[in-house]
């Protein structure tokens, strides 16, 4: 464990040295909080979840039905595909980042006096009864479509359960951990419970509508994700021709405390995030890549003994680039956004508790 510890953080040191070249976008926070005023006496916390999701690849598709033509004639099936991935990006740089970023996070809490509860004293409450402890560290490329998903090393958590692909599950109702963090705030003496997600994303959806044909576009654009989304090719085994998944991809930092006498909600709660995306400068060149099919059209058609035979073809189209990133600048910038996002929120919360 002492030799991962150095490790990431002579890796990270290396990156912060080499690439101080990147800056940030415009920052634009936003809250929403409620009961702040009951927080001020906690003197304890529990961090339930603390992830960082890189995204590293895109993969998606359109298709367009061909068939018979207002005014006459027929018109081919067309079928695009888009593909980008990152080059260079390495997990051990990543987790670097996310160490960091935990690093310099509990470092703030404990700043202000909180006590930081331990992975056994909350898996002994009744809320984590039958819940699976995790050991973070680990990189996990099925939370997310085409990202990875890192914890901290030397952080612990709970999860409802694991699917076979490793995609955690983390519990509470419709799968939404805040309504049970009350309860949890409630057995660990009401303690504050922290929930932090962070989403580093770099493939931008641009609007792409067209009648002519299947039509993709999208443009790199490094960034700490604001409210936004993944969308994915489908992998499933029963599916519309051209059908991508849709995943919510939203940045925050979250903070609850204490649990209402009736129901499953807090007594205070902030939650902390972007009024749009903060930009990473320096470090992808920004550019728009498309990939277009136009369905072919035969308004002609061949005269036969059967009548008129339409035959305008199927296209397809498909596009590929591997970007080439210089992973110390990719690395330096990740850290200066979630450091930013991170230090504004927690900073905000914490000025409540005296």
């Amino acid at each position: 464990m002492k030799y991962n510890v150095l490790l990431s953080f002579l890796l990270f040191a290396a990156c912060m040295t080499r690439g101080a070249a990147q800056t940030l976008g415009d920052f634009r926070p936003k809250e929403q909080s409620y009961g702040l005023g009951k927080v001020k006496n906690a003197q304890r916390i529990y961090i339930a979840s603390f992830t960082v999701n890189y995204q590293i690849y895109n993969e998606k598709e359109d298709f367009k039905q061909g068939g018979r033509m207002l005014g006459g004639g027929y018109k081919g099936d067309a079928h695009a595909s888009l593909s980008v991935g990152l080059d260079n990006i390495t997990e051990a740089g990543i987790q670097a980042v996310t160490d960091s970023l935990y690093r310099d996070f509990t470092a703030m809490l404990k700043a202000k006096g909180l006590e930081i509860i331990t992975a056994d004293e909350a898996g002994a409450t009744e809320t984590y009864n039958g819940f699976t402890r995790v050991k973070g560290g680990r990189i996990n490329e099925a939370q997310f479509p085409g990202t990875l998903a890192t914890t901290p090393a030397g952080f612990e958590y709970y999860v409802k359960n694991i699917s076979k692909s490793g995609k955690e599950k983390s519990g509470g109702f419709l799968n939404n951990p805040s309504t049970i963090y009350g309860k949890l705030s409630s057995q660990l003496n009401d303690a504050i419970i922290a929930d932090v997600d962070l989403f580093v994303l770099f493939i931008e959806d641009k609007n792409a509508m067209d009648l002519a044909g299947a039509n993709i576009k999208v443009k790199t654009s490094l960034r700490l994700a604001a409210t936004e989304a993944i969308i994915m090719k489908s992998n499933a085994r029963i599916k519309l021709k051209g059908q991508n998944n849709v995943v919510s991809a939203t940045s925050q930092a979250s903070f609850y405390h204490g649990k209402v006498p009736v129901g499953i909600g807090v007594n205070s709660s902030y939650t902390g995030g972007l009024k749009s995306p903060l930009d990473v400068k320096g470090v992808i060149e920004d550019k728009k890549i498309q990939s277009f099919a136009s369905n072919r059209r035969d308004y002609i058609g061949t005269p036969t003994i059967y009548g008129t035979w339409y035959n305008p073809g199927n296209t397809s189209s498909s596009s590929t680039t591997v970007i080439p990133v210089d992973e110390q600048k990719y690395t330096s910038g990740a850290y200066l956004a979630g450091r930013k996002f991170l230090e504004y929120h927690t900073e905000a919360f914490l000025k409540n508790v005296k």
